[in-house]
């Protein structure tokens, strides 16, 4: 049996979309008899810590929050980092469970793993996202002997600068087999790879509801209640989930300061504050809402799956249209749920909403699941 090697975000994750879709690709691969794993790789080590490198827009970010965080604690309940520290130790018991290699690579080590597999997948999730730009995350170190594929790796980009042609000319022209999650990257990369991109879904979307239930925890709150699932800091988006819940009578739980730092918009915003909530869970407080409120690529997919009410935001208030976001809401018809523009920003655009008809917004779905599957089949002589 040939050994598969997943590398994406996985080491050290605290992102419950990320983890859940490393432990989907996982699940669906080892159950078609493969012995697949991921690969826990250390982005953050660097080969020398005394070259000097442009350092990526979220390299820059995290550093600016690591000076910022403790100032923040101090104006703030100092309670939340105990907190947080629950809620990483409860995703962290996920994360371990995940089939992965003892081993531990960095860039200087990772090509040592090409005597443990004999095929490696980049994917899913935004491995090719320039802004987290790490070689390994496009499979460089493989040796020319072992199979190199990507399985719905995302791009997150409407359009490429010349030198990110050349990087994906150069990275890619040697793969055996080449997937992405969004739609729009097939044609992106097609003017520059000269061999089939096959547009796949995410992981999460393999899996079936009941196994997901597999996973999934019991009920955590026995009230009717909105979901609010938010990355970013749109205050508009909160504002209007706020609304919602008044209207209807429904409690609002929210997961506060995703980002691991203390938060303003996060501050006071919920009826009920959940810190220490592991992937089962958030997939609980998905399957057993009335609605969901979310800016979030994989609370989209579970409310899909679990054919919950739901709308989408921008990150940040009103921003250039978000592929991972309108790929995801075509797919199942759903993009009026994307509240993108000035209009639909508002209470009266959200309860115009017609409740959605999960039963004709399967077709394309199944269909797009018949084909991924085909693809992991044929590249992997299943």
């Amino acid at each position: 049996m040939k050994k598969i090697g997943v590398i994406t975000h996985y080491f050290g994750s605290k992102n419950y979309g990320g983890l859940l879709q490393a432990y989907a690709l996982c699940k669906f691969l080892n159950e078609r008899g493969c012995y697949a794993e991921q690969i826990s790789y250390d982005s953050s080590y660097k080969k020398s810590n005394k070259s000097l490198r442009l350092l990526t827009i979220n390299e820059i970010k995290d550093r600016i929050k690591s000076i910022i965080a403790p100032v923040c604690y101090k104006f703030s309940d100092y309670k939340i980092k105990s907190s947080l520290l629950q809620r990483e130790k409860a995703i962290s018991i996920f994360r371990t469970a995940i089939p992965h290699s003892k081993t531990i690579y960095n860039d200087i080590t990772i090509e040592k793993s090409n005597e443990e597999y004999d095929i490696f997948i980049t994917g899913s999730d935004q491995v090719w996202n320039i802004d987290w730009y790490h070689p390994p995350y496009f499979l460089d170190f493989v040796s020319p002997k072992n199979k190199k594929i990507s399985y719905a790796a995302s791009i997150s980009k409407e359009r490429l600068t010349m030198s990110q042609i050349s990087l994906f000319k150069r990275s890619l022209s040697d793969y055996n087999a080449i997937s992405v999650r969004e739609e729009s990257s097939v044609a992106l990369l097609e003017n520059v790879i000269k061999m089939p991109i096959t547009y796949c879904l995410d992981p999460t979307l393999l899996l079936s509801e009941f196994q997901w239930n597999d996973i999934c925890s019991k009920r955590l709150c026995q009230e009717d209640y909105i979901f609010c699932y938010f990355l970013g800091k749109n205050l508009v988006a909160r504002k209007l989930a706020m609304e919602y819940a008044i209207r209807h009578n429904l409690k609002i739980i929210t997961l506060p300061h995703l980002s691991g730092h203390y938060r303003r918009c996060d501050a006071g915003f919920g009826d009920i504050q959940l810190y220490d909530i592991s992937p089962g869970q958030f997939i609980s407080l998905v399957r057993y809402s009335k609605f969901v409120f979310t800016d979030s690529f994989h609370a989209i997919v579970f409310s899909h799956i679990y054919k919950r009410e739901f709308v989408v935001f921008s990150r940040n208030a009103i921003s250039p249209m978000n592929t991972r976001i309108s790929c995801i809401t075509k797919l199942f018809h759903t993009e009026d749920r994307y509240c993108d523009t000035e209009e639909k920003l508002s209470i009266a655009y959200i309860e115009s909403l017609e409740k959605i008809d999960y039963s004709k917004n399967q077709i394309d779905y199944i269909k797009k699941r018949e084909e991924s599957i085909s693809f992991i089949d044929d590249v992997l002589n299943l």
